[in-house]
């Protein structure tokens, strides 16, 4: 091949691509006077030269003696301007079909033109310009948009890669701490009305760093990987609590037979609350410490009652607040508005890890749904403009677990994750 294709290239998608030298692109190289001797190519040069097979007569059959003669002569064969002569001179010398011996070419160039070699760079041009190569993106391999990251770092302290600022001020590339209340969530009465309300004005954790991580895989268990605080611990639950949220960005794939590969690890770091014990309801408290220890509970349901994981009552909050700011098309604001700050269940995308001081949970966007992807994918362009709130909660099944308090909220402030670092794991 004339032409290297590098792994990065190859994940670009291109319907045909044709390699052509510029340098040959001019017609008056090609010209009989810029030519150079190439012995290689001495028989003939034209595209559309027609081959005959004839045989040649006796007065010929000392040249095809001659020709194997040669032949043997040399370990190798013929070298290329022996065997092009002696061709030459059985082309020329072939007569009638009268008698019967080996079989020879017949060239419709003239003799002059079997002579004059063609440059050793025109000879390929032919084949140069019709070389097409078509990339096709196999499912899985990384988006064509995705930037390779800068550095690669090791260990480095949570919460140093994106800047803190106030909500008010909105400063691109960085993260704000916002109240609770600003979140809807399932009120006091929900069991009897379905009415969601604001949260109540406190959280069990508030934020103390943001990083974001490039990933060629993606990278679980997070907390591992870089330096945390040394908060001391109280009572039963973790001092600060690690959110891993794992990004794709590869494009989404119907029949998909791996979860994994090239995205990003938006992790957020929260402290626990000075005032958790005061603040928070008790039920709360212990909802908390029911989803630290993995604890199981009892689900009634017809026609037996059945048990659960108490992790799986955990719900995502997330919204975009500058919708207007976006450009989105009609469509997209018809699903932005019906889908914006609608909550969901993590579960089952979602692993959980417990350290020395720390609680961690993963939320794996890889493994959401098809239409949960493709629908973010689209929003892969946009995440540098965008003003996105994320929260946590636990969803209250019954009377006592009402309202909803907030486990954790947080702010971004318009992310371009081209930026970002690699996280050496």
């Amino acid at each position: 091949m004339s032409a290297a294709v590098t792994p990065r290239c190859s994940d670009e998608k291109h319907s045909n691509v044709t390699f052509i030298d510029d340098s040959l692109a001019k017609p008056a190289e090609l010209s009989s006077d810029n030519l150079e001797t190439n012995p290689v190519l001495e028989i003939t040069h034209k595209e559309d030269s027609l081959l005959s097979f004839k045989r040649p007569t006796d007065d010929n059959h000392n040249s095809v003696k001659d020709l194997a003669h040669l032949n043997h002569a040399s370990p190798i064969g013929l070298d290329e301007r022996g065997a092009n002569n002696a061709v030459g001179r059985i082309l020329h010398n072939c007569g009638n079909q009268a008698n019967h011996c080996l079989p020879c070419l017949v060239c419709s160039t003239s003799p002059d033109e079997k002579t004059k070699p063609l440059a050793p760079r025109a000879a390929t041009f032919k084949k140069r310009a019709s070389f097409k190569l078509s990339f096709k993106r196999r499912e899985g391999q990384p988006s064509s948009t995705i930037l390779s990251p800068r550095s690669i770092l090791q260990r480095p302290t949570a919460g140093s890669q994106v800047s803190c600022c106030p909500a008010e001020k909105r400063i691109p590339e960085s993260w704000s701490r916002i109240p609770p209340n600003t979140f809807k969530v399932r009120g006091k009465n929900f069991i009897r009305d379905k009415k969601k309300e604001h949260s109540p004005n406190y959280a069990a954790f508030y934020p103390f760093g943001v990083d974001v991580f490039y990933s060629p895989r993606k990278i679980d268990h997070i907390a591992r990987f870089v330096q945390l605080p040394p908060f001391p611990s109280s009572g039963g639950i973790p001092p600060i609590l690690v959110v891993n949220l794992q990004v794709p960005l590869y494009p989404a794939a119907i029949f998909q037979n791996e979860y994994n590969g090239e995205g990003l690890s938006l992790v957020f770091y929260f402290k626990l609350s000075d005032n958790f014990e005061k603040e928070l309801p008790i039920q709360f408290q212990q909802n908390i410490k029911r989803i630290v220890d993995g604890e199981i509970e009892k689900i009634k349901s017809f026609p037996l009652d059945t048990s659960a994981p108490f992790r799986e009552r955990l719900k995502i909050l997330g919204r975009v607040v500058n919708v207007e700011d976006l450009n989105f098309g009609a469509t997209e604001k018809k699903l932005m508005n019906n889908y914006n700050e609608k909550p969901v269940l993590s579960r089952p995308q979602h692993e959980f890890y417990r350290g020395e001081n720390y609680f961690e949970i993963d939320l794996d966007i890889h493994r959401f749904s098809f239409i949960a992807r493709k629908g973010f994918e689209a929003f892969h362009d946009r995440l540098k403009s965008c003003v996105f709130d994320f929260g946590l909660t636990i969803q209250g099944n019954k009377p006592e677990d009402l309202p909803e308090c907030m486990l954790c909220c947080i702010r971004l402030n318009e992310i371009d994750f081209r930026n970002c670092h690699q996280l050496q794991v």
